[in-house]
């Protein structure tokens, strides 16, 4: 594999094929390119979309370097939340979703970065609220089972992934890596992957790769790309499940009453969490609507109506623990 070919070749936008890609992200993946040309393709591939067929097989390659995590037997398929950037101008709500979920008896994966880059990570939250990293794949397996929660650090995931990322960082990019780790589908078809973009314009490749990948996702813009919905203005949400895309939630077109949030910071936001989910707390609207959604791809109700009723409820989620 000639890099600087293959460099050009996506620069001058003709974007890869599958065995290309699957070449390229497994040189990548291994720490097989140097560094100068692992940033060329960052750069080149921030600016250009390498196509539907190149995302598949980098997925592809991806998934063959995971480690053998496995979803609870159980009633209802696990939620997968990823968690790649730090939130700055809102409380990081990842972990509030989780612990939502958690309280249904819906077990909980998050994966993603152990720091902020400035902002709120997702770890820093869940830190507050008791949930640490996990160190191998054994401590996540025993977690989802016996906590209902875990949070995968991406090194655990693969740390090649892991170097990319911290790359991307350094750069000061934010495109394809991010984009990969959060397609990243880490416990199979027993799963729901909610899938979060960080702009509008992502949102239709997003959505043909989930498509042609299959299984079930829940695939919105994410607040500041994370995996939660905006608490003040809900986006669109897309269902996507075998091949099948359902549009669940068309996006606001003016704000919600919000919430009393707490402030954006780690501390904060877990104790408030912690209320919330303690003491029933009201939550905004968008958060209530991400969470139906994920009750019903998860299997917890049969129909999406009967989701949204339960989390109409002031109090659903003591009621229902």
């Amino acid at each position: 594999m000639s890099y600087a070919t293959l460099i050009r070749q996506i620069e001058a936008g003709e974007g890869m094929d599958y065995l290309e890609a699957r070449g390229l992200g497994a040189a990548l993946l291994d720490g097989g390119v140097p560094e100068l040309e692992t940033a060329a393709f960052l750069v080149a591939l921030n600016q250009h979309d390498p196509g539907l067929d190149a995302w598949l097989g980098l997925h592809a390659t991806l998934t063959e370097r995971l480690p053998e995590l496995l979803a609870p037997s159980g009633p209802f398929r696990t939620v997968v939340l990823p968690a790649y950037h730090g939130v700055r101008t809102h409380p990081h709500l990842t972990p509030l979703l989780a612990m939502l979920l958690k309280s249904f008896g819906i077990p909980v994966l998050v994966h993603g970065v152990l720091e902020g880059g400035g902002g709120t990570a997702a770890a820093y939250v869940l830190r507050e609220l008791g949930v640490l990293p996990c160190a191998t794949a054994s401590q996540v397996n025993t977690a989802l089972i016996e906590e209902g929660i875990a949070f995968a650090p991406v090194a655990l995931l693969n740390p090649g992934l892991a170097a990319l990322l911290a790359l991307r960082a350094r750069l000061g990019l934010d495109g394809w890596v991010t984009r990969l780790a959060t397609l990243a589908d880490v416990l199979g078809p027993q799963s729901v992957r909610v899938t979060p973009v960080r702009t509008p314009a992502a949102l239709v490749p997003m959505r043909e790769t989930l498509e042609a990948l299959g299984g079930i996702a829940l695939l919105l813009e994410g607040c500041e790309g994370e995996a939660f919905a905006d608490p003040l203005k809900r986006p669109d949400m897309v269902l996507v499940r075998d091949g099948q895309s359902q549009q669940v939630y068309e996006a606001q077109s003016t704000a919600s009453a919000i919430a009393n949030l707490p402030v954006a910071d780690a501390r904060a936001t877990g104790a408030w969490i912690a209320q919330a989910v303690r003491d029933a707390l009201p939550l905004p609207l968008p958060i209530r609507n991400q969470l139906a959604v994920c009750l019903y791809a998860a299997g917890y109700t049969e129909d999406l109506n009967q989701a949204r009723a339960i989390t109409a409820i002031n109090g659903f989620g003591r009621a229902a623990a």
